[in-house]
């Protein structure tokens, strides 16, 4: 006669010990992504022709996206929009200082715009009246409202120059001229953030010549210079574009006219 296995009952608490677990299980997976923890992320965006914001040039200036993730789902969200997104961990303040950072890039970027009109104005023959200069003035800050930070000073200068001389220096075409920088009242480029993350931006939209600070010898802040950064970023990742270090807008112009 065969024998039959005995069938065991469960018990009150066995019921309980599978409840449980079945109730913690998806709370401790949503602890574990939506439990704060702070992370700052760069990741390429896009070259932005400056006849986007309504400037008769051939040149394109860069942004990059960036901003902060605070938690491990919005972070896992990012890295699905953005797969080449670069993290950094940091603390809780670091999403206010970063609201604070743009109210006062917003600021700077108002300050370039001003300098790089002055300073195309500066280099032509047709100097705008002071009523003329203030709506144009008003027109690109709004045309930039989407941009924040102020390194969109250099191209947009490069830019305006090329406007008020009836110039291309993209060739019709032949050329993909992009660049990064602040301009500086006296026509003096400056530092910038996100060098390497702008290049890779450069790089995969096809640009053929980079222009980046040339600030190597009193770069002030601590770390690599633009300069040097954009040098070794380059190298490393065996970018094909032209890095072009300048200082001034003058300088700048120079070396386009040069291009064959």
């Amino acid at each position: 006669m065969p024998i039959r296995p005995v069938k065991r009952k469960r018990t009150p608490a066995s019921h309980w010990i599978v409840a449980l677990t079945l109730l913690l299980l998806p709370m401790a997976v949503g602890l574990f992504f939506y439990l704060p923890r702070y992370y700052s992320f760069t990741a390429p965006g896009d070259i932005v022709s400056v006849r986007d914001i309504g400037v008769k040039g051939s040149v394109h200036f860069v942004y990059v996206r960036e901003g902060i993730a605070r938690n491990r789902y919005e972070k896992y969200a990012l890295v699905r929009s953005f797969p080449d997104a670069e993290f950094t961990r940091v603390d809780a303040s670091a999403e206010d200082a970063y609201g604070d950072l743009l109210g006062v890039e917003q600021d700077m970027k108002n300050d370039t715009i001003k300098h790089a009109l002055d300073s195309a104005a500066e280099l032509s023959a047709k100097p705008s009246t002071p009523d003329q200069r203030e709506s144009r003035l008003q027109s690109l800050i709004g045309q930039t409202a989407q941009y924040y930070g102020d390194s969109i000073g250099l191209m947009l200068g490069i830019g305006l120059y090329e406007e008020s001389h009836g110039l291309d220096f993209s060739r019709g075409g032949q050329y993909t001229i992009a660049g990064t920088g602040t301009l500086e009242a006296d026509q003096t480029v400056g530092s910038v953030g996100a060098i390497r993350d702008k290049l890779r931006t450069a790089e995969a939209e096809g640009a053929d010549f980079f222009f980046v600070p040339k600030d190597e010898a009193d770069f002030p802040y601590i770390g690599p210079s633009n300069e040097e950064e954009a040098r070794r970023t380059a190298q490393e990742l065996h970018l094909r574009l032209h890095v072009v270090p300048v200082s001034t807008l003058q300088e700048a112009i120079a070396c386009l006219k040069t291009i064959p």
